[in-house]
This record gives structure tokens, C-alpha cells and sequence, in this order.
């Protein structure tokens, strides 16, 4: 924490020393916590893997900046997360953009065009059914541009060396040979009383294989993603929907990690020079309504189901109600109760389940 106020420090010392840049900071900062009683069946979180008290800082409460320089403009955030009752610091986001007219350049570490954000879900860090039934690219380093509701981003590869056979074992591997970046992109509009947004990805590497492995060609590892969400407003009312099918979404980071999601991984019998793909197709549907100003309900339920080639399917899925409830202009209270059926993992072995309930405590600042 003081090496993470002494670079605050700094920042503020040249955004007042420098006037003649004409520059405009926008600070912004919020504190997350989680207080839940979980249930857990033969199930284990990255927060507790017991049955019990949930009660900690969410990783994801945040500080950070917005500033704007004539056609500059930027964005740096820094996560608090909780270590042993303390905080620890980490890189959420730090981009720069670059308005040429014509379009626009991103260039840093932001979320990448294929996340799909309609859920409100805030159990698990505001887990928002990501990964069970909604996409999610990360936060990465990336080149992007932007055309008005046209954005495609070269980001940078999420791989491994490391390949698995249907029942989890590992079967070797080797040196990761990384050719290209991954691609994605995504197009969206919004009218008056709905929305829409498409994405897609797709990512390539090779893997060398050690001497000794069977066959002399390298391994080729190739995943992609196609999703589609939209979104309707019927006055105070809502209704969003998402869907999308990919192949080997673990091995481009398209996943959580974490037990809600372990699938979607290519595996490899340990012969031959391909792997056997797999398959995953999620959806999502939530509702809800602004009741006033102060209170509002939204209820969720997101699918995924991930067939291999090699190994036995696994179907998971969750689903959740809420309330969010605003005790004063940037305070939230937000309770709710969820279930999570966790799927298999890759040799057919249950993951179990999860109840949850509980609240989420926000303060923006």
C-alpha cells in the first residue's frame, strides 16, 4: 500500500505542476464487500470451500483515473484486493486512445470486444454470469481500433504448454510457438427500446513437442468464439438475452478461472499431431424492473455445456435473484441468493454445487 500512495502522489504532482497541458483527471474509486453464508456440496471456491461465512473486500473494488487531453484521451485503474485483512495491488486497466478523426486507438491493457456484460449477478466479485452463460475476454494488452460501433482489437495470446487426455492426466506437451495475436472483434447498437451487440474471436498457436513425443510435427491449438446478446426495455421493465458457441475457449482465456467453469479445454491422447476440440455453447436470460429511484429486482439464469472430443460432457449452470437498493447517491445494497451446478471436470468427476445468500455493500467515492 505505500508504494501504491507514493505512485498517487506522483501522479497528482504532475497532473497540478503541468497547466499548460490542459488536461483533465477525473479520479474515481469504490469498496466491495461481500457478506454471504455459503452452502457448498462437494464444491470449491477461490473465497471458501466450506460451508459458512463468506465476509472480505472484493477483489475488484477499485481506484483509478479518467483523463482527457484535446483528441487524447485515457484510463488507468488499480484493484484493492483483500490479503489476509490488508490490500494488495494490482493492474486492472491502463490504456491511452488516440482520436484520429476517422476512427480511434487504443492502446494498452482494457477488456477485449468479446465479453458479453448483461448480467448485474454480484456474487463471486460481481461474477455477473460470466463463464456460465455469458462470454468473457479478460482485461489484456491489445492493440485496437475503433469505427464508430465497429471494434476489432489484436490482443495479446493466452496459451499453454501443457495438454491433457480425458481423464485429466497430463500427456506432455512442450514449447509454446506463438505466430500470431488473437483476434477479436464486435459491432453493436443501441436505439430507444433495445440493443444488440455480436462478437467473435479466434487464436492460433502451435505447440513443439519434446524429444520423444510421438510424431514429428508440432501441435496446432486453435479456439474461437461467436456470441450474440440483445436487450429490450418495456418501460421501467427489462429483458436481456445472450448466446455463443466456441471451440477450446480455455486455451484463449475466454473462461474465468475458477470452479464455476473448469471446461472448454482442448485435450490431447499423447499421439498424433491434433487435438480433440471442444465444444461449448452458453446462453443467459435475465429480467428485471426499476421500481423507483431507490429499489430495483433483476433475476438471472445462465447455461453452459461443454462436449469434448475425447471426454464426457458437462452441463453447468446458475441462476440468481436480487435487489438493488440505494441508501444515497453512490451507496448500494444489493442482497441476493444464487445456486451454482459446477459440471464435470474433464474425467467425468462431479464438481457439486453451491447455494449462496447474502449482499453485496458498495461505496462509489
Amino acid at each position: 500500500m505505500k508504494k501504491f500512495a507514493i505512485l498517487i502522489a506522483a501522479i497528482a504532482l504532475v497532473a497540478f505542476t503541468v497547466p499548460a497541458m490542459a488536461v483533465d483527471w477525473n479520479f474515481y474509486g469504490n469498496a466491495r464487500m461481500a457478506t454471504y453464508y455459503t452452502s457448498n456440496n462437494k464444491s470449491q471456491t477461490a473465497d471458501t470451500n466450506v460451508d459458512g461465512l463468506l465476509w472480505d473486500l472484493q477483489s475488484n473494488s477499485r481506484i483509478g483515473a479518467k483523463i482527457k487531453a484535446d483528441n487524447i484521451n485515457g484510463q488507468f485503474e488499480f484493484a484493492v484486493a483483500s490479503n489476509d485483512g490488508g490490500g494488495d495491488v494490482r493492474t486492472r486497466r491502463l490504456y491511452g486512445v488516440w482520436d484520429f478523426g476517422a476512427g480511434k486507438l487504443k492502446v494498452g491493457k482494457d477488456y477485449t470486444p468479446v465479453s458479453q456484460f448483461i448480467s448485474g449477478q454480484v456474487f463471486d466479485g460481481d461474477l455477473g454470469l460470466l463463464g456460465v452463460g455469458t462470454v468473457y475476454g479478460n482485461r489484456e494488452a491489445q492493440l485496437a481500433l475503433s469505427f464508430g460501433a465497429f471494434n476489432i482489437a489484436l490482443v495479446n495470446p493466452h496459451t499453454t504448454g501443457t495438454l491433457y487426455d480425458e481423464n485429466g492426466n497430463r500427456k506432455g506437451g512442450g514449447t509454446v510457438k506463438e505466430i500470431v495475436p488473437k483476434l477479436e472483434a464486435s459491432w453493436g447498437m443501441g436505439f430507444d427500446t433495445w440493443n444488440f451487440g455480436l462478437q467473435g474471436g479466434m487464436q492460433y498457436y502451435s505447440i513443439k513437442k519434446k524429444p520423444g513425443s510421438n510424431g514429428n510435427e508440432d501441435i496446432d491449438v486453435t479456439s474461437y468464439t461467436l456470441g450474440a446478446n440483445v436487450g429490450f426495455n418495456f418501460g421501467p421493465a427489462y429483458v436481456k438475452a445472450s448466446g455463443s458457441v466456441a471451440q477450446n475457449p480455455g486455451n484463449a482465456g475466454w473462461n474465468i478461472p475458477g470452479f464455476h467453469n473448469q471446461g472448454g479445454w482442448a485435450g490431447w491422447n499423447g499421439k498424433g499431431d491434433s487435438t480433440d476440440d471442444t465444444v461449448t455453447t452458453m446462453g443467459a436470460l435475465v429480467g428485471g424492473i426499476k421500481v423507483s429511484d431507490m429499489l430495483s429486482f433483476e433475476t438471472g439464469f445462465g447455461y453452459r455445456n461443454d462436449t469434448p472430443d475425447d471426454a464426457k460432457c458437462s452441463t453447468s449452470y446458475s441462476v440468481y435473484g436480487q435487489s438493488v437498493i440505494v441508501l444515497a447517491p453512490g451507496v448500494y445494497l444489493i442482497p441476493e441468493a444464487g445456486y451454482f451446478a459446477n459440471g464435470k471436470d474433464m474425467s467425468g468427476k462431479k464438481l457439486g454445487n453451491q447455494f449462496y445468500a447474502g449482499a453485496k455493500w458498495q461505496i462509489n467515492f
